[in-house]
């Protein structure tokens, strides 16, 4: 009789762990497949979706854009527009950072003079006069603009603008992007490189509690095994379900599948600092031998769709639906490259991240280039990596993607192509050109929304006309969760806000 009710009751125990949810069945972790690792969790040392997707759980800035793309105060407990170039911010009371340390103005000075000088957010936050930043007491922030920019509160929104703590900061020295302390909702444990990043539950935080005690993002780049492990609950929501993968997801009635459009693009980019891609020829012969449309719909199926210009479409004053995919020319490319001086053939790199999508576009890539005499090399980099590579000039062609920081344009097109953007800042084409500048500078400033919408149009139209990118792909975010979790909700920015999800019952 013994062994018979201890067997039931081993069966009884396989049977309420296979029916508990991700997270190897403790519900009290909510557990994130990624496809990439961080590459640092200081707000102003990188700007990069992976990373921003770890900092978002961790810190909070001034002011945040809701699920209907609108501006609320945050750490601010209300703001004022005092005249055209003057901001004033009141911060919420016995808000406090992880390390125990009250939130004070002094913290908010020292993070937006930080971001200011940034190289990698500065595009952001340049408009903002360093001098003015100032503390008129503990609990009240100032600042003044050079110029009246309209974006400025959409800027602070982005995770270049999040609220650090100058001691922490200081004391941490070069080591603070591995041991971050801001005030949001989860506080950061542990950071295992390539393989994970545990936050957990902060005690004191000022606002509504997650309804989970620990998350752990999970660093799975092999997009077939990010599905496995949700299928069996090896995590509970997986980012960059891969087109050939979605039916997996939806059919399975333990899964479900969210998509959303999403406000970037990825493009192939030419390294204008090198000689060969100086010439404007070469660039129209690699555009004209590529057939996009069929790379795209190989990759992607029905997710998002060919990009036609270099403003995503979803973005105000995009004109990319007026826009039509330049369409393959053999015969031309072979020309333009005879012109230039390539008869003979031309040998250049493409360099990508470990992401399959771009690995598979790019060995379609290089099967169209040889058919015009170019012999490509795919250079396959992991994502630190790849961001290292690009960053410095030393990439020929690559592959990447970029999503605006905030719904204003200017997050697109300044950091891409300003010349004042080059490398760290975003422009990794290292495009210097007068034209551009010129246009992108009177977009940024101008206070009629008619004339802004003409010079953003005037700089797609030219920026298309020189070849200064090569358009691919407007994507449409996808995520895998189990069927129990709720409260997701996917931004148009590309990160995730994930402290608010909630884990209920099997459905």
């Amino acid at each position: 009789m013994k062994k018979k009710l201890l067997f039931i009751l081993i069966i009884v125990s396989a049977l309420v762990l296979s029916g508990c949810s991700g997270s190897g069945g403790d519900a009290s972790t909510l557990t994130v497949g990624l496809s990439g690792d961080a590459i640092s969790l200081d707000p102003v040392a990188t700007n990069d979706n992976q990373s921003s997707n770890v900092m978002l759980q961790i810190y909070e800035g001034l002011v945040k854009v809701d699920k209907d793309g609108k501006i609320q105060p945050s750490l601010a407990e209300s703001y004022e527009q005092i005249d055209d170039v003057t901001y004033q911010f009141k911060l919420k009371k016995g808000v406090k950072f992880h390390n125990g340390e009250e939130l004070k103005a002094s913290d908010v000075v020292f993070s937006l003079k930080r971001a200011i000088e940034a190289p990698n957010v500065t595009h952001l936050f340049q408009t903002i006069d360093i001098d003015s930043v100032k503390a008129l007491d503990d609990y009240t922030v100032e600042f003044k603009q050079t110029e009246p920019f309209a974006g400025i509160l959409s800027a602070l929104c982005h995770p270049g603008g999040f609220i650090v703590n100058e001691k922490a900061v200081n004391e941490a020295g070069d080591s603070y992007s591995q041991h971050p302390v801001g005030t949001n909702a989860l506080k950061f444990v542990k950071w295992t490189r390539a393989d994970s990043i545990e936050l957990e539950k902060f005690a004191d935080y000022h606002g509504t509690a997650p309804a989970y005690e620990k998350l752990t993002f999970r660093v799975i780049p092999e997009p077939s095994n990010r599905v496995i492990e949700l299928e069996s609950g090896g995590v509970d929501i997986a980012y960059d379900i891969i087109a050939t993968d979605i039916e997996k997801v939806e059919k399975n009635d333990k899964l479900k599948l969210l998509k959303s459009l999403d406000y970037g693009e990825t493009y192939l980019g030419f390294n204008f600092s090198k000689e060969v891609f100086k010439d404007p020829k070469v660039r129209e012969a690699i555009t004209l031998a590529l057939d996009k449309d069929a790379i795209v719909k190989a990759v992607f199926h029905d997710l998002g769709k060919t990009a036609t210009g270099v403003l995503p479409p979803t973005l105000k004053y995009s004109i990319s639906d007026q826009m039509q995919v330049k369409e393959q020319n053999i015969e031309k490319a072979k020309e333009l490259l005879k012109e230039a001086g390539y008869e003979d053939g031309l040998s250049i790199s493409i360099t990508t991240n470990d992401n399959k999508d771009r690995s598979d576009m790019a060995t379609a890539m290089k099967e169209q280039l040889a058919k015009v005499g170019i012999d490509a090399t795919i250079n396959v980099l992991e994502w630190s990596a790849f961001n290292e590579i690009i960053k410095n000039g030393d990439q020929d062609l690559f592959m990447i993607a970029w999503t605006a920081d905030s719904p204003d344009a200017d997050t697109f097109l300044y950091p891409c192509f300003h010349s004042s953007a080059k490398g760290e800042g975003g422009n990794y084409i290292f495009l210097e050109d007068k034209k551009v500048d010129e246009l992108l500078e009177k977009a940024r400033y101008e206070q009629d929304d008619a004339k802004r919408a003409e010079y953003y149009a005037e700089v797609q139209d030219y920026l298309m006309e020189i070849n200064a990118w090569i358009p691919l792909h407007n994507k449409e975010m996808t995520m895998g969760t189990r069927k129990e979790i709720d409260n997701l909700f996917l931004s148009p920015l590309g990160f995730h806000t994930l402290t608010e999800v909630t884990m209920g019952a099997d459905k």
